[in-house]
């Protein structure tokens, strides 16, 4: 464990490793890129204006800004705060992380951008947030499956019941509180002592749903663009495509779950769109969040005006946060 916990602090001492991780999200990011708009039938985006996009990326970016506050209270529940706009910066900078083979980007970037806070905590932090990611993923998901009328046993049945007990159990403080530690426990270091409380937790969780909501209707109006769809399939398509989602943070080996999520969606939504709209859709939702990303990364960084490794300016009063 030890072995761990050198190798992490050479990682984050070594002014290098800064250099290399950038270069590694913008080449991954490029990749990305070209790979989802390579993706793009050109055919059937001729009947479709430019018109069509702004309210769906602004769907996005409201999604994103949602997610971060959210983020905000969480790491506040831990004594990291900062300004707005430096946390931002820090935020939407190592999102871009996630674009690198292996998730890891998104780990060191995070903890570079904490740069002078607790790694443990900041470590801490990120497990917190990614399981109340998850359990309101999988929130959607059962709402999804149960407005659905198709007869896809995969969606209105085994994923229920999995969700819903995967709910249960990691909604569970007292196991909430052991994951953590377990995970802080292979780096080497000693177990914290402070954790959000239940109530904090369903709080972030209810706030992460409300970013996948809107997410959600971002490509449910995406879908809109090549077929009319009744308003009744909104939560059946945010409920696909948040279980895509979930399947790809568990494929690791999928830069941000590139072909993942659309395999997915192939295979859970043909019975209320034809195969090429689905596929098209989920090309188009990559692009526009990945559009998302970079114009809230680039935003905050013009708006923080300091290096993206500085997180030690000055704290938020907790009223403002909490």
């Amino acid at each position: 464990m030890q072995v761990v916990r050198r190798s992490v602090d050479a990682l984050m001492k070594n002014r290098f490793v800064g250099i290399i991780i950038f270069l590694a999200v913008l080449g991954a990011v490029t990749l990305f890129a070209v790979r989802s708009i390579s993706s793009v039938d050109i055919n059937r985006m001729k009947d479709i204006g430019p018109e069509s996009f702004p309210l769906p990326l602004a769907l996005v970016i409201l999604a994103y800004l949602n997610r971060f506050l959210f983020w905000n209270r969480l790491a506040a529940a831990f004594h990291l705060r900062a300004r707005y706009t430096v946390a931002g910066r820090a935020f939407f900078y190592s999102i871009l992380g996630r674009y690198v083979p292996g998730k890891a980007g998104l780990f060191l970037l995070r903890l570079r951008a904490y740069k002078g806070k607790s790694r443990k905590k900041v470590g801490a932090a990120m497990i917190a947030e990614y399981i109340a990611t998850i359990l309101a993923a999988c929130i959607l998901v059962l709402a999804g499956s149960i407005l659905a009328s198709g007869s896809n046993p995969l969606l209105t049945r085994w994923i229920p019941l999995g969700v819903a007990v995967l709910s249960v159990l990691m909604l569970h403080p007292r196991l909430l509180r052991r994951m953590v530690n377990s995970l802080i426990g292979l780096t080497g270091r000693s177990h914290l002592v402070e954790f959000p409380t239940a109530g904090n937790v369903a709080v972030v969780t209810a706030g992460y749903g409300l970013t996948g909501l809107l997410h959600g209707m971002a490509l449910f109006m995406i879908m809109r663009m090549f077929g009319d769809m009744p308003f009744e399939l909104y939560p059946v398509v945010t409920g696909a495509y948040y279980t895509a989602g979930l399947i790809g943070m568990v494929a690791f080996f999928a830069p941000g779950g590139l072909g993942v999520r659309e395999g997915v969606l192939f295979l859970l939504l043909p019975a209320y769109s034809d195969t090429g709209a689905v596929v098209l859709s989920a090309a188009l939702m990559r692009i526009l969040t990945l559009a998302a990303e970079l114009l809230l990364a680039g935003f905050f960084a013009l708006l923080s005006g300091r290096s993206a490794g500085d997180l030690n300016g000055t704290a938020l009063p907790s009223d403002t946060v909490d």
